[in-house]
């Protein structure tokens, strides 16, 4: 049926439609306008908000990366990304890191965006991030005291990176007769090949930024640069986390299972050759940057005994003959050499040498066996050994036994290996424990029952020769079984100072007491930033059973 009014319907129709029309093409031209016209206090919360951004990432992948044991990064934890190279705008590697870059001088180059994992990031007039990135921060040492060397406003030593948004590109030269201030030069930035490789610091960044005293001035008809500063603090706080988790992951249980290591490295071990296994003895501690790292007699708590040649002392020995002269036991270098001469005596030929190397349980020491033993003269020999827990020696016991057929006047020999350090200490999981420095910020405690020829137990949870470490989540084990634990200091606290012979200035709470056998695990705060490894200890992850860690 058709409509009686068929006009008036077209003529609403037409009038809606306009209307929509109209509405929609207000509201796409308010919108045009907002965005093609934004205020300098928008563009500042642009820039702010892009540098925050940039410094999360950028401390981000510090922490990433120092948490991992393998690849690229992993012998430096904390190990800083170059900026990106000034060459690489427009080809493939724009946005990643330069592969290399100076560690003895400040790098200035846009923020490697690819490289951190996000999007380029650009400051409210559309221009990339530019970074800085202090010396110090790409090869070892690297630990909790490597200085940010960057001076910032001017205060030396003040940043460990700088992320600064270059804003819009200045033209200065068009003020004839008005000097410019101290710092700045004059520039026009606003040249043709500004965006072309070789980028140009000074093209970008006015004043300070431009060189090396860098600097936050606000905007002046000189610059228009926003800096904000990555410190040493927040450097270390984004860090200790992961390198306490390597400590936890790697360390603990290479020095807890350094007999197993030594085992399969040479075929024997004091534990499982001698059924001696110990645990060095802690150095005594002292200012971490002036330790020796060897072992104290009898400090179960202090530094990591791992230095290279602690106890490295050759045998000395004397021997009993039986039927030969006993010519003496002479130091020959890397062996201990007893010499004997058969004259008309008749057999049997025997002789007992007893051999002693001082301070070993003190270190990580290899060890030796029958097999090591060279005995000339169709000679053969026994070898026992036995550690001293109040001295720390060893002492070898030889038994050597010649044939009867031995000729007069043969001159016979027992030759036995000296003692060296131990396959742990070259381990590739301590490497970067050892080349980075981060022994200077660890303390090292080992379990009373766990030392040469202990006198207490730990048999059982609570016996009074194991360690305590309260405060770990229980899927980690039990408190009170531990026969290693070590603590990873944070930089230092508000109000304290490293390096310092005094304990509280790197350990808090009950860790920064002595010789009590209890450690404490608890959130790290602004008063409180230790971190805690132990052995046994289990992790258990989401989804999973536990994985035994040094059990």
């Amino acid at each position: 049926m058709k409509s009686a009014f068929p006009g008036k319907q077209r003529g609403a129709a037409l009038i809606l439609f306009a209307t929509v029309l109209i509405l929609g093409v207000a509201w796409f031209t308010v919108g045009a306008l907002g965005k093609a016209a934004p205020t300098p206090s928008d563009r500042e919360i642009r820039s702010g908000n892009t540098l925050q951004d940039a410094k999360r990432a950028l401390l981000g992948y510090a922490q990433q990366y120092a948490a991992r044991t393998v690849g690229a990064g992993s012998a430096e934890p904390g190990q800083m990304p170059c900026p990106e190279a000034l060459t690489s705008i427009g080809t493939a590697s724009e946005g990643i890191a330069a592969a290399a870059c100076s560690n003895v001088a400040p790098v200035v180059g846009r923020l490697p965006w690819r490289t951190l994992g996000v999007d380029q990031l650009r400051d409210g007039d559309g221009e990339p991030l530019w970074y800085v990135l202090s010396p110090g921060f790409r090869s070892s040492p690297i630990n909790f005291g490597t200085p940010g060397q960057l001076s910032f406003d001017g205060a030396p030593n003040a940043a460990v990176a700088l992320i600064i948004a270059p804003g819009r590109p200045l033209n200065t030269l068009p003020f004839p007769g008005v000097p410019s201030p101290a710092s700045c030069a004059k520039v026009n930035q606003q040249a043709a090949a500004r965006n072309t490789a070789p980028l140009n610091v000074a093209n970008f960044l006015e004043c300070g930024n431009a060189g090396t005293n860098f600097e936050n001035v606000g905007t002046s008809q000189w610059t228009n640069d926003r800096v904000i500063t990555v410190t040493a603090a927040e450097w270390a706080d984004a860090i200790g986390a992961s390198v306490g988790d390597r400590l936890q992951r790697q360390i603990a249980p290479v020095l807890a299972d350094w007999d197993a290591i030594e085992l399969a490295a040479t075929g024997r071990s004091w534990g499982t050759t001698h059924g001696l296994p110990y645990l060095p003895y802690a150095s005594a501690w002292s200012d971490p940057t002036a330790n020796i790292y060897c072992g104290s007699q009898g400090q179960t708590e202090g530094l990591a005994p791992i230095a290279i040649g602690c106890s490295n002392n050759p045998w000395t020995g004397i021997a009993v003959v039986l039927g030969l002269v006993n010519i003496g036991c002479t130091d020959a270098g890397p062996f201990l050499r007893c010499q004997f001469m058969r004259l008309l005596a008749l057999p049997p030929f025997s002789v007992v040498i007893t051999a002693t190397s001082q301070d070993v349980a003190r270190a990580f020491r290899s060890t030796i066996d029958a097999a090591d033993l060279t005995v000339t003269g169709g000679g053969t020999a026994t070898l026992s050994m036995a550690l001293n827990g109040a001295t720390s020696d060893a002492t070898a016991t030889i038994n050597a036994t010649w044939p009867p057929a031995l000729a007069p006047f043969t001159v016979v020999e027992v030759q036995i290996p000296h003692l060296t350090d131990a396959a742990v200490l070259g381990d590739a999981r301590l490497s970067w424990f050892r080349t980075n420095n981060w022994h200077h910020y660890a303390y090292y405690a080992v379990g009373p029952a766990y030392v040469a020829s202990p006198a207490l137990p730990c048999a059982a949870p609570s016996d009074p020769g194991c360690l305590i470490v309260n405060g770990l989540p229980a899927s980690t084990g039990i408190p009170d079984d531990k026969r290693l634990a070590m603590v990873l200091s944070g930089r230092a606290l508000a109000g304290l100072a490293q390096p310092s012979p005094v304990l509280g200035n790197y350990f808090e709470s009950q860790n920064a007491s002595t010789g009590d056998r209890t450690f404490e695990a608890l959130t790290v705060t602004g008063v409180f930033n230790d971190r805690i490894a132990a052995c046994p200890f289990q992790h258990t992850p989401a989804g999973g059973g536990p994985i035994a860690l040094c059990n």
